[in-house]
């Protein structure tokens, strides 16, 4: 197969050249950083040490299954089962829409006010 038997315009050694220009290139103005309400940040103290059995309550009850579920995350994480509950709580708190969100923050704030250092 030689050049001539090639079909387009790369066999005769020609290029294709663009008639239409781009378009010109708008840069984003930029404004101030704005500041919101809503903090970014976790919503659970993390405790500066492991913590043992007395110093959390056993008030919460979930399901059988629920319970084993979490167990074992816990034990494949090599967590205690408040780790995991923890970031469960973290992740579905961030996830709500920001109304709901900040009465849950505002609500656990004034909880963590009255909680001693950990």
């Amino acid at each position: 197969m030689t050049a001539n038997d090639k079909m387009g315009l790369g066999a005769f050694g020609e290029t294709r050249k663009n008639k239409t220009t781009r378009p010109q290139k708008i840069e984003p103005q930029k404004f101030e950083e704005q500041h919101r309400s809503m903090p970014n940040d976790q919503v659970l103290i993390k405790p500066k040490r492991r913590l043992t059995a007395k110093d959390t309550p056993k008030s919460v009850q979930a399901q059988l299954d629920t319970h084993m579920a979490i167990k074992q995350i816990a034990t494949i994480e090599n967590k205690r089962n408040y780790e995991v509950l923890n970031e469960i709580v973290e992740s579905y708190v961030q996830n709500m829409p920001s109304q709901s969100k900040k009465l849950v923050i505002d609500s656990v704030r004034a909880v963590q006010q009255n909680m001693r250092d950990f």
